[in-house]
Parts: structure tokens; sequence; C-alpha cells
């Protein structure tokens, strides 16, 4: 995985939701999502598949996406640390003009420093 210097970490990710000042995207794979059993309140879900296509370019990734303002800041997560899907897409917003930020230690460190967390749409059907 090369560096990626758009980490959030997420004290400041917290902050920056808690303020209403952020959209927060989940990108956790369909295949673990119901082991993963929770996410960050209010995180829209973003397929994975789709952002990992190396066909797609930036601007049609994003294109594909939820209404996003960029006067928000767009946080990206997945369920581990480094996963490429989230990084992928927050180039790809950063690349569109988007304040995009990728959230260091992933979902695993959201819910270690004891973060809310919200049930899955999957898990809770």
């Amino acid at each position: 995985m090369a560096f990626v210097p758009y980490w959030i970490d997420p004290a400041t990710a917290r902050q920056t939701i808690e303020a209403g000042q952020a959209i927060v995207l989940d990108v956790t794979s369909p295949f673990i999502e119901n082991a993963v059993r929770g996410k960050i309140p209010g995180a829209l879900r973003v397929a994975p598949r789709a952002i990992l296509d190396r066909n797609r370019h930036a601007a049609e990734l994003v294109s594909d996406l939820p209404d996003l303002s960029h006067d928000k800041t767009i946080i990206a997560y997945c369920t581990c640390a480094d996963e490429e899907a989230s990084t992928r897409l927050t180039r790809a917003l950063r690349s569109q003009g988007y304040d995009a930020w990728l959230l260091e230690g992933g979902l695993p460190a959201w819910r270690a420093a004891g973060y809310p967390m919200e049930l899955n749409q999957a898990v809770a059907a």
C-alpha cells in the first residue's frame, strides 16, 4: 500500500462529524458486512467493487456516489486500517476537488476508541 498523506485520526473525525461538518462513507465489503455488525452513525454505504474497477476514472466514480457537498469534509473508511477501496475513493474525491480524508486505522480504530456505533441495516434485517 502506498503512503497516503491524507489521514484523519479518529478523534478529529469524531469532532468533525459531531459538528455537522462531515459526510462519512462506509466502504465495507458486502461479503463481510454481516460480520462487522456496526458502522459509524450516519455513514453512507458505498460499494467497494465499483471503486476498485481500474477502468473507471475518478470523475465517473464520484458521479455514482450519493450527493456530496464540496462544503463538507468527506471521511471514508473500511474495516481494515489500510483498505485499498477507501484509499482509492479518497484519492478520486480529492482529484475532483473534495476535502476527502481516509480514517486512520479504519473502523477498528474508531471502535477501539469507544466511539458511537450504529447497527448495520444488513444485520438488523
